[in-house]
């Protein structure tokens, strides 16, 4: 009796002293995010778990815990963290979207707007035949245009007008605030006074695109394969691949109204895979939808994977999501990406572009 109570005693001591370190970190490190969970969700869940080591809830079930709260369609609204840490990240990935996510914690949040604004690579898969209303895979399909004659040459010529300073029109499915709502809310019927539906008019803003790199081009109609595939990270791989966007024989027709995902790995529809370079505010998904109505067509996008995000390369500089319970990791990730951002200080601007160029390959 005695002996429980006195390990019961030490493991609150235990607990106790890793909440005071955990309340202690400050400084920048990167994550990767899996798709299929916010970036807030991600956060709540190392905010929750941070110092608890194994004792924490795993990831995986955090993970679908947010999943059937997103389900609902509701507003998700999050319990009060006992833990007294400010976090915060330097850019949106959609849910559905993964790969680097830069985390500050404590007076480490003050440099997270250098990375909001900052570049960062991209790799984008997209389907020709079909555009949605949230311009990748999760909307529903808008309009539908044969891909049948589209080239990876007509592809390839309609780049050059989306690279450099362009004006983008944001996706009806985006976090924007508009006369204080944001757009999802405006799209989910949840804009207020009763309205299902967004603003009349969306104000298409300036953005920089540093370059699109056309890795491979795919038309089953034209038997025209060009470039090469490259294959997604193996921890996103399998999630893109089957669940919800696996596509059988049973899927019908491409057609108005119906939901994409049962299409974004249909094998008769042409496919495109770019990697994008860009600063901040640029929406991947924006450039595929306009990239379809270039060539005569229409695209969405089906996969997003962030690259990198200034210096800090996926795989090379970022913790995955099972190691956020443990505060050791987490310290040695801070320092770490604190030297990768110190040696890509000294070295200029060239060190960002030797890491970003290592998707290409």
């Amino acid at each position: 009796m005695l002996r429980a109570a006195a390990a019961e005693v030490a493991a609150q001591q235990a607990t106790a002293r890793l909440a005071g370190a955990a309340a202690s970190l400050s400084g920048i490190f990167a994550v990767d995010k899996p798709p299929g969970i916010s970036c807030t969700g991600v956060l709540d869940y190392f905010k929750r778990n941070v110092g608890r080591g194994a004792a924490g809830v795993p990831f995986a079930e955090h993970f679908e815990r947010e999943r059937d709260l997103r389900r609902t369609g509701e507003k998700i609204r999050r319990r009060r963290c006992s833990l007294a840490l400010r976090v915060g990240h330097g850019g949106t990935l959609d849910v559905e979207a993964a790969g680097v996510l830069v985390v500050g914690i404590g007076r480490g949040c003050k440099l997270l707007g250098g990375y909001l604004a900052g570049g960062k690579a991209y790799l984008a898969t997209a389907r020709l035949g079909a555009a949605t209303d949230s311009c990748d895979a999760e909307g529903r399909i808008v309009s539908v245009a044969s891909a049948a004659a589209v080239t990876g040459a007509a592809l390839q010529a309609a780049i050059p007008r989306f690279v450099g300073r362009i004006q983008q029109r944001p996706p009806l499915y985006s976090a924007i605030k508009v006369d204080g709502k944001r757009l999802y809310e405006y799209a989910r019927g949840r804009g207020g006074s009763g309205g299902a539906s967004a603003p009349p008019a969306i104000e298409p803003r300036w953005v920089d695109v540093g370059s699109i790199k056309l890795l491979c081009f795919e038309n089953p109609a034209l038997a025209q394969c060009v470039g090469r595939r490259v294959a997604l990270p193996a921890q996103y791989a399998d999630y893109y691949a089957g669940g919800r966007y696996r596509w059988s024989a049973g899927a019908g027709e491409v057609r108005v109204g119906a939901p994409m995902a049962p299409f974004a790995n249909c094998p008769h529809l042409p496919h495109f895979q770019m990697l994008v370079r860009c600063g901040g505010g640029v929406y991947v998904r924006s450039l595929v939808h306009d990239l379809g109505a270039a060539v005569g067509s229409a695209a969405a996008m089906v996969s997003l994977v962030r690259m990198s995000q200034g210096p800090l390369l996926l795989g090379r500089d970022t913790v995955g999501v099972d190691d956020l319970p443990h505060i050791d990791r987490v310290v040695e990730a801070m320092r770490h990406a604190n030297a990768t951002i110190e040696r890509a200080a000294s070295h200029g601007p060239s060190t960002t572009a030797t890491a970003t160029a290592t998707a290409d390959s």
